[in-house]
This record gives C-alpha cells, structure tokens and sequence, in this order.
C-alpha cells in the first residue's frame, strides 16, 4: 500500500474537489439517517392519529413526570445512591429542553392536523431525497475530476518517463509493460482512488449517522446488536487476503496479454514466414484461460464474501429483534440482569432502532465489495511507480559543456563494452574520424557495429575508454546538444502514422520546403512520393505550393 499512499499524496492539490466531496458525503449520511428517523413520527401519528405538536406536548409531560419522581426519589435517597439519581434528573432536563425545542419549532412550521402533517413530513422526506441524491452526484463529479486528473498527469509522467528512459532500462521494462501500466494500471489506480475517496469515505459515515440516531434510542441496546462485529470484521479480513493476491495475478497477466498481442502483430510477417500462427494462438489462448480463470476467482472470493456478510448482518438485526421485542412486550428495562433503559422500549422506539440498523447494513454491504478496488488500485500503483521511480543510468552532466559550431570531428579513443561481463562485444576501438569524411564499418553480425553506433548517439556509455565530439567527451555534452547533431537511419523501417511531409519533417520542423523537397530527393524517394504514391501527390503538391509542378 505503500505506492497506494504515494498516489494520495500526490493528489494533495487536488485536496479542494476532495474536501467537498467529504462535505457532501457528510451531508449524504446526514440527511440518510434523518430520513430513516423522520419515519418515527410519521408512525406514531399514524398509529395514534394525532397532530406532532400533540405528541411531542405527551412527551414532555412524560418527561416532567418523571423529572417530579426522581426527584421525590431523590429527596429520600441515601448519600450512596444521590450521585446517580441526580444524574439522571440532568438527563430529563436535557431531554426536555431539546423536547421543547422541537416542540416550538413543530407548532412554527408543521400543521396541527394529523393527516396534513404526515403530508408535510412526507413532503420534507421527498425533497431531502432529491438533495441527497444531488449531492451525490456532486460527490462522484468531484472525486472523478480529482482521481481523472491524477491519474491523467500519471500517464503523461508515465509516457514522459518512457521517453527519456535510457535504451537497457526501457528493454527491461519492456513495451507491453509500458502500455499495461498505460492502460489497465491508471485505470485500476483511478477505480481505486475512486473508491477510497469515495465510497470509504460516504458509506461509513452513513453508518456512523445511524449508529449514532440509535443511540439516542438505546445505546446499550445498540451494544448488544454488535456483538457479532468481531465476526464480520474477521471474515471482511479473511476475503480481503484472498482478493489482494488476486488483483496482483490479474496485474501480471495483463502486462503478459499486451507482451502477446505486441509480439505477434509487430512481428507478423516474420510469424507468417515461419508458419507459427497456430503457436502464436496457443499462446494467446493460454494466456486468455489464465486471465478468465484468475477473473472467476476474483468473482467467486467476491460472491462468496456478500452471503457471508449480510449473514452476520442479519444476525446482528436478529439480536436487536428479540432482544427489543423481549423489552416491548413485557415492559422490561433489563435483559438477563443487565440494564438496557431507564424505561421500557415502545412499539415506535422498536421499529425505528430496526429501521436504523437496517440503514446501516446497506452501506456496510457496499463496503464489503469496495476492498477489490482498493487493493486493485494498490497493485496498480505499485506497478506504475516501480516504473516512474526507476533513475535513467543515461541522463545529462550536472553542468553541460555548450559545443559551438558544427564542424567537429569525431574520436573513438580504447572504447570497450559489454552487455554482459562475461561477453564483450567491443574491445579497445580507436577511430578518429575528421570533419567531411565518410567511414564505412563492416563486419559480420554482431560483431558490434550497430553498438558502436549505439554508444556514439549514447545510447550507452562504454565500459571503457571514452568518445569525444569536436574534444569535448560525449558524456559532457547534453542529450539533446549531442544528438541533434546525428542522423540516424535504423535498419528497420519507421514510420508515424503521419503525412509524408510531416515524416520527412520529423526533428526539423523547422526546415524549409526547400530543405524537404532536397532530402526527398537525395533518399531517393521523390520520385516515389510525386508517382508511385498516386493518392498522396495532390496532398503532397498542396503542401508545398509549388509554382511549377514536379519532376522526377
């Protein structure tokens, strides 16, 4: 998880969209346990067909009843009991000035009338429906924006990293792995953060919100309805081992599918050459099973973990039922001896503890299944840092020696390299070449002539001796100064899915029409380009606006 929290970290600017998307959700687990209790008068009145001002005028008279009787408890008390006693006095009073409070508030805005106030309160219900729902669509725009930017400026560290990589190191790494952290790994990375900033964030606090409305009902009750939490978090533990592994799995195998995929189309003609198609599609086939059979896993752990956690979930409600139905119906304060309120639960407390509980199951439930995207994040992050953290071994000097001019020569002086210790490819290379002459190195495959090439464009830096462009050493110079000087034709052809104009244009965009239309010609692909190339030549004629037209 440590790439995980490297990933949070960097989005710290992002903290703004972040901050209130976590004020939304607060407001979403607000208004959700709201809605669940504002059913409880609802129900009463229902039940008793009576105005709220007039339930809540019983409840204080209830409550001043039993303040009068704590009290006269209280004056024939012995010293040892007083302290409690005179704390449950505190609490009435709380209870009954936070009752008037509501009391006062109910005769400002709600109807006497029984009927028209369920209506009011179901239209209340409605509306703050409609706002919860809204603020959770600005909750997920705003963590979308913030998880899409981070992972947006990934890729484009990831593609920047790829581009400066020096040759060994991007070999090691390899396309397919490049292009899977590209791809499924920010995609992952993005679901991940998603989910953290999220889902981990507005489901527990709309539990938070119901636990804390059922305390206010019967908090011991409420202690007793948990006792099987250890259970749930043991099996929440237990799939979650189980998912990280596989989240892993999936990971690596996506690299190897792109590495399959990559191979084969890259190399088709060579693959068609040697009649290897039916090997190329075992392959791909074997990799496609593991993939399918690392995702049915990854379904079953998750399949399996719902059933197990809303079992332990419904025995949770399951306590609270018996248990509040023991209080109910034999008026009782205690259960086995423990007390469990000061006065006996009502039919309405019952249902409303019931209806809370079940509020905070569904977004326990949603929890349940937010770790595979967490984890699945976490092992994508651990796979695009691995690549951003990597140091290029070939990277410019602490301070460049600026090279003047363009008439340098070029001295190979006792070079030596190797890829591997124990196979040396050049050994004491000496070759000064002066401004204007041209050199022919021939010898047989691998015999180093394109490493030579290699390390004069510094791809590599020999393992001794050194090479110097116009006296200065090579690794003295800056990248860019150095190889802006070479041109560099491969032995395989390279071309961007681009105009022609704009290939022979790649690196000099800058140069003339004149400078184009001569290069053309001296690789002896103008005539190529104006006749052969018949759908090309008009594009090619008005990109040049020419006065007179072409000629081989």
């Amino acid at each position: 998880m440590k790439n995980f929290a490297k990933a949070i970290k960097e989005s710290i600017h992002l903290a703004p969209a972040i901050i209130l998307a976590t004020l939304c959700s607060l407001g979403i687990a607000c208004l959700w346990g709201g809605n669940i209790t504002a059913l409880y008068p609802v129900i009463d009145i229902t039940l008793k067909n009576e105005s709220i001002q007039h339930w809540l005028e019983k409840q204080s008279d209830t409550l001043v009843s039993q303040k009068a009787e704590l009290e006269n408890k209280l004056a024939n008390a012995p010293e040892n009991e007083r302290p409690s006693i005179q704390g449950q006095i505190r609490d009435a009073e709380q209870a009954l000035g936070w009752n008037k409070w509501r009391l006062d508030w109910a005769s400002m805005l709600l109807p006497t009338d029984p009927f028209l106030t369920i209506c009011a309160i179901m239209g209340v219900l409605v509306f703050s429906t409609l706002v919860k729902h809204m603020l959770m669509l600005t909750s997920d725009l705003l963590i979308g924006y913030a998880s899409s930017t981070l992972v947006r400026n990934l890729r484009s560290r990831l593609f920047s990293q790829a581009l400066h990589m020096d040759r060994s190191q991007f070999q090691q790494v390899g396309n397919s792995t490049f292009l899977a952290a590209l791809t499924s790994g920010t995609d992952g990375l993005a679901m991940g953060l998603v989910a953290l900033f999220g889902v981990a964030i507005r489901e527990p606090l709309r539990v938070l919100s119901c636990l804390i409305l059922a305390c206010f009902i019967s908090w011991r009750l409420l202690f007793l309805s948990i006792v099987l939490a250890p259970a749930l978090v043991a099996i929440i533990i237990f799939f979650n081992k189980k998912i990280r592994s596989i989240a892993g799995s999936i990971l690596g195998r996506n690299a190897g599918f792109h590495e399959i995929i990559l191979e084969s189309l890259n190399n088709i003609f060579t693959v068609q050459a040697y009649t290897m198609e039916h090997k190329e599609k075992e392959k791909f086939t074997d990799c496609t099973k593991q993939m399918q059979r690392l995702s049915l896993k990854m379904i079953f752990y998750n399949g399996l973990s719902k059933p197990f956690t809303e079992l332990v979930g419904i025995g949770m409600v399951a306590i609270t039922v018996c248990a509040g139905s023991y209080l109910v119906v034999n008026q009782q304060t205690h259960i086995l001896g423990l007390k469990i309120r000061d006065t006996p639960l009502s039919v309405t407390d019952l249902l409303i503890f019931f209806g809370l509980l079940v509020g905070a199951s569904d977004p326990l439930r949603k929890l349940s299944g937010i770790s595979i995207l967490i984890y699945s994040g976490a092992t994508a992050a651990n796979l695009i840092y691995s690549i951003l953290d990597t140091k290029p071994t070939i990277s410019d000097p602490a301070e460049p020696i600026p090279l003047t001019g363009s008439q340098h020569g070029l001295c190979i002086n006792n070079v030596s390299f190797h890829y591997h210790a124990s196979h040396p490819i050049l050994k004491d290379v000496n070759l000064d070449i002066p401004f204007g002459k041209a050199v022919a190195i021939l010898g047989h495959n691998g015999s180093g002539k394109s490493t030579l090439i290699q390390l004069i464009s510094r791809y590599y830096d020999p393992t001794a001796g050194s090479l110097s462009l116009g006296g200065v050493d090579v690794r003295n110079l800056s990248l860019h100064d150095l190889r802006s000087r070479i041109a560099l034709v491969s032995q395989s052809t390279e071309l961007f899915n681009q105009s022609v104009l704009a290939n022979i244009q790649y690196g000099r965009e800058d140069c003339n029409m004149d400078e184009v239309l001569e290069a053309a010609k001296q690789a002896h692909a103008h005539e190529f380009i104006t006749d052969a190339l018949s759908a090309a030549k008009s594009i090619w004629l008005a990109k040049f606006r020419f006065e007179k037209p072409l000629k081989p």
